[in-house]
Parts: C-alpha cells; sequence; structure tokens
C-alpha cells in the first residue's frame, strides 16, 4: 500500500508539474525602453522588447501597433506572421527578431525608416488569460551637414554673410553668434528639400562693417546637438570690400547726370562694373580659401604605392621621376605601369586641406581618387572611375570631369590648394598665389575612403624633372 500511495504522490506532483504549474506562473512584466530610441532616415531600427521572467513566448500572441491597438504594425499569432490586418505603410518593412523568443524576447526590425515612422509603438504581449505591454517613443532625426558661410553681393551695394547647410530633420534652430556667444539679428530661412522632409537652413547676416567674427549655429532640437561655423574678418580684409562697395556707389551717382554725360560715359562705366564685380568675386573667394587653411592635414606620400620610378624625399613630402626602375616588390598596392603615389592618409569623413607646389613642371596631375582604384592598368581619370583630379600638360590646365573642363588661371600655377569637403562631396582646387579658386567637384557621391592622388609624370629628358613638394599650410598674408 505505501509503494502505491508514494507512486499516485508522484503522479499528482507530475501533473500538476505539467497542467497546473504553467498557468500559475503566466503572470510576467514586459520590458521595452525607458529612453526614446532616435534613429537617422533611411536606417534600420531595432525596437527591443522582452518578458520578465524569461519565458516561453513561442504560444503567445505578440502584437506590435502604433498609437491605437487597431494600427498594427507586426502581428505574430500560431506561431506565424499575420500580414492581413498589417498598415499598409509596414508591408515588407517589419521582421521580428524570433531567436530568443523561447525565452521571451521578440524585437521588431523597421527597415528603411522615415519620418513619418516617429511615434510611439507598442509591444502587447497575450496568453489568453492574460496580458501585458510596453511603450517604446521612435524619434526620427538627422544631423545635416557643417554650415558653409560664404559672402553674398547685394542689389544696393551691400554686403551679406551667408551660411548654408542641408540635411537636417526635423526643421532645426538656426542662429548667427558674435564671439561673445550673443545672439545676432539676422534674416532666417528654412525649407524642405524632398520628400523625405529633410530641411535646408539659409541664414543671413547683413554687412556692418566693421571687424568682426561670427558664428553660424544650427541645432537639431531632438538630438539637442549643434553643428557650427565660424568666420574672422579682418581690418584689411574690410577694407578692400569698402573700397569695392565705395566705387559701386560712385557709379551709381553717375547714372543720376543728365542722359548726355551717361551716354558718353556708359561703356566705361559698365566696364567698371564688372571690373568690381569680378574684385568682390575673388574676395569671396579668398575667404573661403582662408576659411579651407583652418583644415589644414599633415599629407605625406606612402611609398608603398610608388611606381618603381618614382623617388620619394626621406621625409615623404617630396615625389619626382628619377628616370629608371627601382628594385621593389610589385605589391598589390603599387602603382604600375602608371607613374603615380597616394598619400598615406584615408580620408572617409570631415575636411581637409593641403598645398603642392608644382614649381616649373610642365607635366602634372594632383587630386584624390577611391582607395580601390586598380593599380595595375592604364585608367581615364575621371569622377566615374574614382579620380577627382587637376590636369596639366604644357601649358593647358583641364579639370578631369567628363568631357574634361579647360581651365585659363590668371598666370601659370606655383601650387595648388586642394580642399576636401568629404560629407558635401566636394573638392575644390586653389590657386595658392593669388587665392583664387580653379575649379570645384560638387555634388560627388563619393566612395568610403579616398586617398590624396600625385602624379608627377615622367621627366621628358629632363623638361619635367622637377619633383611635386607636399608644402606646410601657413596661411600667407
Amino acid at each position: 500500500m505505501k509503494s502505491k500511495s508514494s507512486a499516485m504522490t508522484i503522479y499528482t506532483f507530475v501533473f500538476f508539474l505539467i497542467n497546473v504549474a504553467p498557468s500559475l506562473q503566466v503572470r510576467f512584466s514586459v520590458i521595452g525602453l525607458d529612453l526614446p530610441l532616435v534613429i537617422h532616415p533611411g536606417e534600420d531600427a531595432v525596437l527591443p522588447c522582452h518578458l520578465s521572467p524569461k519565458i516561453n513566448a513561442q504560444n503567445m500572441t505578440i502584437r506590435w501597433f502604433k498609437e491605437k491597438y487597431q494600427n498594427i504594425v507586426h502581428l505574430y499569432q500560431d506561431r506565424g506572421f499575420r500580414i492581413e490586418n498589417q498598415m499598409a505603410e509596414y508591408r515588407s518593412r517589419t521582421t521580428l527578431i524570433k531567436d530568443s523568443i523561447v525565452v521571451g524576447s521578440v524585437s521588431l526590425i523597421i527597415r528603411n525608416v522615415q519620418p513619418s515612422d516617429s511615434g510611439l509603438y507598442t509591444c502587447f504581449y497575450n496568453t489568453g488569460s492574460f496580458y501585458e505591454e510596453a511603450v517604446i517613443e521612435v524619434k526620427v532625426a538627422a544631423l545635416g551637414s557643417k554650415p558653409h558661410i560664404y559672402l553674398e553681393d547685394l542689389q544696393n551695394g551691400g554686403i551679406a554673410v551667408v551660411c548654408e547647410s542641408s540635411g537636417w530633420y526635423p526643421e532645426p534652430e538656426a542662429k548667427w553668434e558674435d564671439d561673445n556667444m550673443n545672439n545676432i539679428s539676422s534674416s532666417i530661412e528654412v525649407k524642405a528639400l524632398d520628400s523625405r522632409l529633410q530641411f535646408h537652413v539659409k541664414a543671413t547676416y547683413i554687412f556692418s562693417g566693421h571687424p568682426f567674427t561670427l558664428s553660424c549655429c544650427i541645432r537639431n532640437p531632438i538630438l539637442s546637438q549643434w553643428k557650427q561655423s565660424t568666420v574672422h574678418i579682418t581690418d584689411a580684409f574690410l577694407q578692400r570690400i569698402s573700397s569695392c562697395i565705395s566705387n559701386r556707389l560712385l557709379i551709381s551717382a553717375f547714372f543720376t547726370v543728365p542722359g548726355i554725360l551717361l551716354s558718353l560715359m556708359a561703356v566705361r562705366l559698365v566696364n567698371k562694373q564688372m571690373e568690381l564685380s569680378q574684385e568682390l568675386g575673388a574676395l569671396r573667394e579668398e575667404l573661403d580659401w582662408r576659411r579651407a587653411q583652418r583644415f589644414a592635414a599633415a599629407v605625406t606620400l606612402d611609398p608603398d604605392t610608388a611606381h618603381p620610378w618614382l623617388v620619394l624625399s626621406e621625409d615623404g613630402r617630396s615625389v619626382r621621376d628619377g628616370d629608371r626602375a627601382q628594385d621593389l616588390p610589385d605589391t598589390p598596392q603599387r602603382f604600375n605601369p602608371v607613374v603615380n603615389v597616394l598619400g598615406r592618409e584615408r580620408l572617409s569623413s570631415g575636411r581637409h586641406y593641403w598645398e603642392v607646389e608644382v614649381g616649373g613642371k610642365t607635366r602634372w596631375t594632383l587630386g584624390v581618387c577611391d582607395e580601390a582604384v586598380s593599380r595595375k592598368e592604364r585608367i581615364s581619370l575621371s569622377p566615374e572611375n574614382g579620380y577627382w583630379t587637376l590636369w596639366h600638360r604644357d601649358g593647358e590646365y583641364k579639370a578631369l570631369t567628363n568631357p574634361p573642363t579647360l581651365l585659363t588661371p590668371r598666370a601659370p600655377l606655383r601650387a595648388v590648394g586642394l580642399f576636401l569637403d568629404y560629407e558635401a562631396g566636394r573638392l575644390s582646387l586653389y590657386n595658392v598665389d593669388d587665392r583664387s579658386l580653379l575649379f570645384t567637384f560638387s555634388g560627388a557621391s563619393f566612395p568610403p575612403t579616398l586617398r590624396p592622388y600625385f602624379c608627377p609624370c615622367i621627366n621628358k629628358g629632363g623638361r619635367n624633372a622637377g619633383a611635386l613638394r607636399i608644402l606646410p599650410v601657413t596661411g600667407r598674408e
């Protein structure tokens, strides 16, 4: 009897574990996120959600909905995904991560997040006899490009300092500050760029005629992060601008004299107006060049990429054609047959400026290239092939666009400044001697990594024997 009683006790205990205990342990809590989940437009969002304690959720109903219970983002029921009532805007964009569902974890992936995806999402677990939920807030936000500052000519003869930046979401805050961080009255224009609702900012400050330091500050209200650029205007620079404005006013006065004088002087005044406009344009270019110099990069040459004929200086800042092959290993990264060499620096973000002396050389090419370009074949230099370059051959200069763009600098180039703004997709090329802009590659979709590019070309029997030299950036006056 004792053994039968023991067997009955064991049977009852096992029956309790299998059939009764689970219903007693069905209560749980759902854990999500306490802080908002911030996602950039176009990225994939992972909304975390799991049970505490860790319970197998395979037989539960898991409903992800937005704002309202009937707004189904993703529904897991009867051990599978139910698409019937899913909101149209989430079709083919959601995935439930079920790898850990046996321990109660069912995070949700939303692909290619758009601004309209901002809002409150609920992770709702239901066992049939008990339910619990957690709410996660999703905020879609993006930082725009670093503000670009330039001068703009006004119709009344004045000058404006303009700051522009793109790629913000949501609508950002913008302001000008002086060197004491005081707000400066200015015109602020913010507009949506496209259907993705990314915003473009343009802030304009009317020139006051006194030396100043200005900072353009743009803030994302969700991320509480700023991007800022600063411009310094000196007395010497102001005097040159003042001279332009004064001459313009003088020309305007001439247009008020009797018509006979106007007809006699019209051609001369129009020509003078054009000259003044050109001078003001040159001043703007110089301001941009001086701003670029603030991003000076310590560029040096990478000997592992140099063609066997190229001779590099010990400090890695000079390269020339040695007119004979050196005994060097023919590695995959070494250029051959083209006499090229790359900079050591790998440029994958930010702004970088460097200067190269070209001296009396009759042939050379400078710029940047995709780090992944082929080193073992001759390729036409163009942005389509991963090269953004300036080309010089026997007195002729070209920007190697497709087709090439002929350039006409005011004098033969002795030194070239290169300013790469990676995020903006721009490479600007300057004549260092007169601080003029030679050409800008703009709107580029740069590859993940760029390298500075140098080609001193062959020496042509001594006629092109000089070296390309990377110069220290010293901020010339």
